[in-house]
């Protein structure tokens, strides 16, 4: 079964959101049909033995004769807690997945500490080889403008442009203005790769270099090593989406 169009994310999204959430509407039922028919090209290996990263916020304290030492936290703190879990981009609150990267640095960028944070990042190893969905990997990359002006016509080209909608989907970072519907799409797309006996997804971060991995199974990873790391800096950079008029001051 074939995508209709580029827009057909845009319609499940919307449908998911705003119309209905747990009884599929018919567009989101046609488009997750389709979305299955891709899932053999875009699934990857992961294989036993590999090594991923996390950062949590924060650090632990012992007390070793008398002086104070901090180290990194423990697995226990390193994974999430199902009583403890909130919402996020892949898990619904209380169905906690593990979050996590390919690049050290991306892994704290994704937490967007302040200057002078202390941050536990840990090592995991897989444990097992894991069938992962590839979000990222698209012969093309689009741009919504180019997506209203020139969409693509050809299968293939439909089909990339959705793979890189549902990546930045995935990969836009959370901001303060997000609400709870805005994870809704890309966490029922988890449980749909969930369902079709997929074990994680990867994406690019917003934030960083690195990939983003989600494993559905806690028990796949883990933790080896854990240690703390300051931040010593934060960067932002910027370029100009569209042009635009400023007016010069006098």
């Amino acid at each position: 079964m074939d995508f209709k169009n580029h827009n057909d994310y845009d319609i499940f999204q919307r449908d998911i959101r705003y119309k209905q959430r747990y009884v599929h509407t018919g567009p989101v039922v046609e488009f997750l049909k389709a979305l299955k028919t891709t899932l053999p090209e875009r699934t990857r290996s992961l294989s036993k033995g590999n090594l991923l990263c996390r950062a949590q916020i924060g650090f632990a304290e012992e007390n070793l004769d008398g002086e104070s030492i901090i180290r990194g936290f423990s697995e226990q703190r390193m994974k999430p807690n199902r009583d403890y879990c909130g919402e996020g981009r892949a898990n619904p609150r209380g169905i906690p997945y593990l979050y996590l990267s390919n690049d050290l640095d991306t892994c704290m960028a994704e937490l967007r500490p302040q200057r002078a944070e202390m941050l536990s990042v840990a090592q995991f190893e897989i444990q097992r080889n894991l069938k992962i969905v590839d979000c990222f990997s698209t012969k093309q990359e689009f741009w919504n403008v180019e997506l209203i002006f020139n969409p693509p016509t050809t299968q293939e080209g439909i089909r990339n442009a959705i793979w890189w909608q549902i990546n930045q989907a995935f990969s836009r970072p959370v901001s303060r203005g997000d609400t709870s519907s805005s994870y809704i799409p890309t966490q029922v797309l988890v449980e749909f790769f969930l369902d079709n006996g997929l074990d994680g997804v990867c994406f690019k971060s917003g934030l960083g270099k690195g990939l983003n991995f989600v494993l559905f199974d806690l028990a796949a990873a883990d933790l080896i090593n854990c240690g703390v790391y300051s931040v010593d800096s934060v960067n932002y950079e910027f370029s100009e989406c569209a042009n635009r008029y400023f007016r010069k001051s006098n």
